[in-house]
């Protein structure tokens, strides 16, 4: 936009009346440009923007809008999934499905955990002191430096003790 014309354009009125604000709210939401509603609206876009700024108001009209703008792109993704549940193409048809029921449970989870209030989850668990940790062995490095890893004992050894050729035996099937 020129100079000149941007001189041309009024500046909006302070405070800003309740309906314009929520104009400016909503098209800001649906993602125009500060020149593009200004235009749209009649007014300059530099001045309508500090105008919204200086609008104690503006900020959570704006909230609003953009919350409005996001529940209709949500109802607006589930609207063209559910006509993809009913496609031709078995693979798109159940994927649609899933995405679906997938939201549907996490929205429901959603709600559930707003529904309960930080009273209905009682106390919190007490964590237990962690238990000392047995010390380890000391070994002795090997003569190429390695460190032998010592042996479980009992029920935590993995392989049982077993000579080679009967380990070998049923490694093949025997």
């Amino acid at each position: 936009m020129s100079a000149t014309a941007a001189e041309r354009l009024p500046h909006p009125p302070l405070p800003l009346a309740p309906g314009l604000r929520a104009d400016v709210a909503h098209r800001r939401a649906d993602g125009h440009s500060w020149e593009v509603v200004g235009s749209a609206l009649g007014f300059d876009p530099d001045g309508l923007r500090r105008a919204c700024a200086a609008d104690p108001a503006f900020a959570a009209a704006l909230d609003e809008a953009v919350a409005e703008a996001g529940r209709e792109a949500e109802l607006g993704a589930l609207a063209r999934l559910k006509r993809l549940t009913a496609s031709e193409d078995e693979r798109v048809a159940l994927r649609a499905s899933q995405v679906i029921m997938k939201y549907a449970h996490e929205r429901r989870r959603e709600r559930a955990a707003a529904a309960r209030s930080p009273a209905d989850e009682g106390p919190k668990p007490v964590e237990s002191p962690r238990p000392t940790e047995a010390p380890k062995p000391k070994t002795a490095p090997s003569a190429r430096g390695f460190v032998p890893h010592p042996k479980p004992a009992g029920a935590f050894r993995a392989v049982p003790d077993l000579p080679p050729d009967r380990l070998a035996e049923l490694v093949r099937g025997g």
